[in-house]
C-alpha cells in the first residue's frame, strides 16, 4: 500500500498534520513529531503530543479513522494518507529518540527556508509523546498543482 516515494518522503524531514474526529464528527488537527513506516506490518507509526494537541489524541481510538499528511517544505511535494487506527500508546525510548531527531532535523531544514526556531518553538514538541500506530486504507496526492486530491491507491477494508 505504501510506495517507496511515501516510504522515502516519511524517512526523510515532513512537516506532518495529523487529523482525528470525535462522535459528532468534529475534527482535530494537530502537528505530528516524528512519523515511521513500519513496512513488516504494514502499518504507519506517528508520534503526537497529548499535552500540545490534547483533542487529537483524544479522539485517536481503537478503529477510528485518522488522517495524516506529510509535506517536504522545500518543494511541497504532499502525500495525504488515510486509515484505521490500530494502537495507542505511550511513546517509548526509541520513538522519542525519533522525535528528538525529528525535531533537530526539521529545525535545520525550515531555518535554511527562513523560519526561525523560536516560530517553531510551539508547534514542534516532543513532551508527552503517543505513537498512533495506524493500517492505512487510501493514499492521496496533496502536492498542489492538477494533480491535487488524487487518490493514488486505496486498500478498503
Amino acid at each position: 500500500m505504501i510506495s517507496k516515494e511515501i516510504d522515502d518522503l516519511l524517512a526523510g524531514p515532513v512537516m506532518i498534520l495529523v487529523s482525528t474526529r470525535n462522535a459528532a464528527f468534529r475534527p482535530a488537527i494537530g502537528r505530528g513529531t516524528g512519523a515511521a513506516h513500519v513496512a513488516s506490518l504494514g502499518c504507519i507509526d506517528v508520534l503526537v503530543s497529548r499535552t500540545q494537541w490534547p483533542e487529537v489524541v483524544e479522539n485517536a481510538a481503537l478503529g477510528a479513522p485518522v488522517a495524516v499528511t506529510m509535506v517536504r517544505p522545500h518543494d511541497y511535494r504532499a502525500f495525504q494518507v488515510k486509515g484505521s487506527i490500530l494502537a495507542v500508546s505511550q511513546a517509548d525510548d526509541a520513538d522519542r529518540a525519533r522525535a528528538q531527531n525529528y525535531i533537530s532535523e526539521m529545525l535545520v531544514v525550515m531555518e535554511a527556508l527562513g523560519v526561525t526556531p523560536h516560530q517553531l518553538s510551539h508547534t514542534l514538541v516532543d513532551s508527552d509523546l503517543l505513537r498512533i500506530r495506524f493500517q492505512p486504507t487510501d493514499v492521496f496526492s496533496q502536492s498542489p498543482g492538477p494533480g491535487a486530491g488524487e487518490r493514488l491507491r486505496t486498500n478498503s477494508p
